[in-house]
């Protein structure tokens, strides 16, 4: 058995070290970081809290008078019907209903949208990083097609899911509907405990699935062959050496949890730093022009300042990301090319799986 997992660790740095930093190109990286946001790579919760000040003015009981006196308690004037609430319920229900309608519509559309997006760039990002060539719209135009199966393979893969999952949840309806004096709080936890172990197992096959998908992408790719045949060949390639695989996931997560944890301590001290800083600049302009400027004419000329702030920390931090994804993925195509040969990948260094690796001074 081979330990391909742990070897290709090394060949993973070297790559990312000549592709980021030898030279360093700064609209590379640019473009890296681009990719890896449509990838899904990167989220932010930004938020903020400003307090303004109070005013001399002070309410009299002229101020509390019976504005509209013609207007009977309940209800809405000018309407044509009685105007209660509950009748404006029922009147606006449908349009209630259609708005919602409309906004899960869109949101599907939405997610579906970037979702596709999402299939193109896994598609884009291996191909520039096996090739150290960032060509942003000419391969996202190459692949339109591909990341359309892949789409549907995904989509079709998450009904199964979520088909299975309400399979599973069957069992709980009868018990959490019924309304009798000898409800069975031990079958409804057992129920949930159930339905828990079906999901961790879902979550488990999805894993192994992606991890396939992955795998099949790059195999798509330089077999020139279809994205449900790459991932058959590399299933084939799976049960004639499992092995390797399972190392390969082990030390996967080993190093995906290193990673992760790095990568949160250094954006944490990050984002303490630039928020410490920006801060002090945005108080100091506040009492700057709150000196000259009116309160509301003050926040329109801050709150631009603000936004640029949120900008420059969310393009510094999707920059600071590109190295981490970059290594992650020369893994992933490292081992897969001597995994698997007969994936032809034609990586920008020359090396050949086929041949011994050259090392030392």
């Amino acid at each position: 058995m081979g330990w391909y997992g742990i070897d290709a660790v090394d060949r993973a740095f070297s790559r990312t070290r000549k592709a980021l930093f030898e030279p360093f190109d700064f609209w590379k990286w640019a473009k890296l970081a681009l990719i890896i946001f449509l990838l899904g790579g990167a989220g932010s919760n930004l938020g903020g809290n400003y307090g303004g000040s109070g005013t001399n003015y002070h309410a009299g009981p002229d101020d509390f008078e019976d504005t509209f006196p013609e207007i009977d308690p309940g209800k809405i004037h000018g309407f044509p019907f009685d105007g209660t609430w509950s009748d404006l319920n029922h009147m606006h229900f449908s349009e209630v209903a259609g708005i919602i309608i409309a906004g899960i519509v869109l949101v599907f559309l939405l997610a579906l949208i970037f979702s596709y997006i999402s299939s193109v760039m896994q598609f884009v990002f291996v191909e520039a990083l096996v090739k150290n060539e960032v060509l942003f719209w000419a391969y996202s135009k190459k692949f339109l097609g591909k990341g359309f199966y892949l789409l549907l393979i995904r989509f079709g893969i998450g009904l199964v899911f979520l088909l299975l999952i309400g399979i599973a949840a069957l069992p709980l309806a009868p018990k959490l509907l019924e309304n009798t004096s000898d409800f069975s709080w031990p079958a409804l936890v057992g129920g949930f405990i159930w339905l828990f172990a079906v999901i961790a197992g879902l979550v488990v096959l999805g894993t192994v699935i992606n991890s396939f998908l992955g795998f099949a992408i790059p195999v798509s790719i330089y077999r020139e062959t279809g994205i449900l045949s790459a991932f058959g060949l590399v299933f084939g390639n799976f049960r004639k050496s499992w092995k390797e695989v399972l190392v390969y996931w082990v030390v996967r997560f080993l190093l995906g949890l290193g990673v992760a944890i790095f990568v949160f301590v250094l954006f944490a001290l990050l984002m303490l730093g630039f928020g410490l800083v920006f801060l002090i600049v945005d108080g100091v302009l506040y009492f700057l022009f709150s000196a000259f400027l009116s309160e509301p004419l003050l926040w329109v000329l801050l709150i631009p300042f603000v936004l640029l702030e949120l900008l420059v920390i969310l393009a510094i931090l999707l920059l600071l990301n590109v190295p981490f994804a970059v290594f992650i993925k020369y893994h992933m195509l490292s081992f897969l090319e001597t995994w698997y040969p007969e994936s032809d990948i034609p990586m920008f260094d020359g090396f050949s799986p086929s041949k011994p690796e050259i090392t030392g001074f």
